[in-house]
């Protein structure tokens, strides 16, 4: 038993016997102190009866990440593309580290080396950003738990920080009407759609005819960011616009196309558009929290507004409760109506007591 290194490996690798057999596994790393650390842990599950061969603790982390990329975020996952950057910055910090020596302390190391980063443009990197990574890695290390290559979550007990900032720009009338006439061909279209529709990009962009139901009145989101399909209402307004396009389409084609082919970015197009009508600090993103503010300023009410938007959790869609019109008018009224009966039955009560005196009859309780 023991650490060796083969002649042209960089690795470590560690004997050890199980079950009468002899067994060499490498650690994943090149690092002696961090090969021990795992050597260690192995032959202390040994003797505890504990060990299970399935288990890879020597992975390397970035490996683990190509991993989860592949096997996870390409495959169930609409935020592929998002998720392969976050790998990346991830790398940048535990590189080839073996997924078995990296505990909490670790990870919050990480976490305060984040935090001392800066954007592109020289900004401080935001809360939002470090949260999206960190959960990130917590999701990865539950499949890495779940596919047997770790015993449990490093990351389980390293919370996400608190006091991010959510990003709430939202565009009126004025500026919506302003951004449409820049707009032109597919692009206005797409605009209009998500302004009504508060659909994510990638669900418009993907969006096929066949899941749009113009005699019910209503666009079917199948492959959402949660994983839940959801329908979301479609006004006479939208259905007017859209109907035209669909002659002579197939039910399998893509809704917004340009020259015939499916719209995949609209990054270039939707910056230009946004400079021509004089709108700044706007991304596309942006369109969904308009429409959102647009349905609660109209009276939706939040538990609607919550599945229209394919929200999770609630507390997602809460963020726009200050909206909705005359939504704390009951409770105005609800006080408003106890304390004119507080003060009645006071009322009566001090008449009672001030006509039994005058009567010389003795005020008893």
């Amino acid at each position: 038993m023991g650490l060796s290194k083969r002649k042209g490996s960089e690795c470590w690798q560690m004997r050890f016997s199980l079950e009468g057999k002899k067994v060499r596994k490498s650690t994943g790393t090149s690092n002696r102190r961090a090969a021990q650390k795992i050597y260690d842990t192995v032959r202390f599950q040994l003797a505890q009866g504990t060990y299970n061969p399935r288990l890879e603790p020597g992975m390397a982390f970035c490996d683990l990440v190509n991993e989860f990329l592949e096997k996870h975020s390409k495959v169930e996952k609409e935020s592929y593309k998002r998720d392969k950057v976050i790998g990346d910055a991830l790398r940048q910090y535990f590189g080839a580290k073996p997924i078995g020596s990296i505990g909490a302390y670790d990870v919050k190391s990480w976490r305060q080396w984040r935090m001392k980063h800066v954007t592109r443009t020289g900004q401080p990197i935001k809360k939002a950003s470090v949260n999206r990574e960190l959960a990130f890695m917590k999701t990865m290390f539950n499949l890495a738990v779940e596919w047997g290559r770790l015993k449990g979550n490093p990351c389980q007990s390293v919370k996400l920080l608190r006091g991010e900032e959510k990003r709430l720009r939202m565009l009126n009338a004025e500026e919506i009407s302003a951004l449409i006439s820049e707009a032109a061909g597919y692009l206005e279209l797409v605009i209009i759609a998500a302004i009504e529709t508060g659909m994510r990009k990638s669900e418009l962009l993907g969006l096929r005819w066949k899941n749009v139901d113009f005699s019910n009145g209503f666009i079917r989101v199948e492959h959402a960011k949660n994983g839940d399909a959801r329908n979301v209402p479609m006004s006479l307004h939208l259905k007017q616009m859209l109907q035209p396009l669909k002659q002579g389409r197939r039910r399998d084609d893509f809704v917004f196309v340009r020259e015939g082919k499916r719209v995949i970015c609209l990054k270039e197009a939707f910056k230009a558009a946004c400079e021509r009508a004089g709108i700044e600090d706007f991304r596309f993103h942006d369109l969904r929290h308009t429409a959102a503010s647009l349905l609660a300023g109209g009276g939706c009410d939040i538990i609607t507004l919550q599945h229209i938007l394919g929200h999770k959790s609630l507390s997602m869609t809460q963020r726009y409760a200050h909206l909705i019109p005359g939504r704390l008018d009951g409770t105005r009224e609800i006080m408003q109506r106890f304390w004119q009966d507080a003060v009645s039955q006071t009322g009566d009560t001090k008449r009672t007591q001030s006509a039994e005196q005058t009567d010389g009859r003795p005020v008893t309780h």
